[in-house]
């Protein structure tokens, strides 16, 4: 009975597993849409390091992916994060990505301010976040700052014209957002966006 009850324990994670990959994979690729081949990015908060590990092979260039603890499961150049300054130069970097990320920061300024520092002129903030517009979304939200929040401390949602606003207070433009659909992951169904960013003189410059 144990070896039966082990095996389906091991074909339970290579599904999940499987399953984080694929997902991993779709929004690399929507990523890749809005980025130059051979630009230079930041996966702040990379988790598995799966995103990270298809965008390097879509855009022809590692992408270096930050995280607190260990190393992410997919082979990626991987720098550990202590919570303050990224551990990176100035101006090193054509985006930034932030999948996820923000609704976990305790001090949004500190890691915008440091999307901006390492940042080279014309670059973007990529950001994907989760929404609590229906009462819905919002129980997942709390569900999820519930499971989280004695790793990374409470979380804070935000609803779109929230980020926005948020957004412009810390010098950043939005130049490209949309609403995506909560049934983009079936295991944890609430409203997103997406979100790209640019220093507001470099929009002004490009404008």
């Amino acid at each position: 009975m144990g070896g039966l009850f082990a095996g389906l324990q091991r074909e339970l994670d290579r599904t999940r597993r499987r399953y984080m990959v694929a997902r991993a994979y779709d929004m690399a690729l929507e990523v890749a849409r809005v980025l130059p081949r051979g630009a230079r990015v930041l996966d702040v908060g990379c988790g598995n390091g799966f995103i990270a590990h298809h965008l390097s092979a879509m855009l022809g260039e590692p992408v270096v992916g930050l995280d607190f603890g260990g190393a992410p499961a997919a082979r990626i150049e991987y720098l550990r994060y202590e919570g303050a300054h990224f551990p990176v130069p100035d101006k090193a970097f054509d985006a930034v990505l932030l999948c996820y990320v923000l609704h976990h920061a305790q001090d949004v300024a500190l890691v915008l301010g440091e999307a901006r520092r390492v940042l080279r002129p014309g670059g973007i903030v990529v950001v994907y976040e989760d929404i609590p517009e229906t009462r819905w979304d919002q129980f997942v939200c709390w569900y999820h700052d519930r499971m989280w929040r004695d790793r990374t401390g409470p979380c804070t949602f935000r609803l779109e014209d929230e980020w926005r606003d948020l957004f412009g207070t810390l010098g950043f433009d939005v130049i490209q957002e949309r609403s995506l659909s909560r049934w983009r992951s079936f295991t944890n169904p609430v409203r997103r966006a997406f979100y790209m960013l640019r220093r507001r003189e470099d929009a002004r410059q490009a404008a």
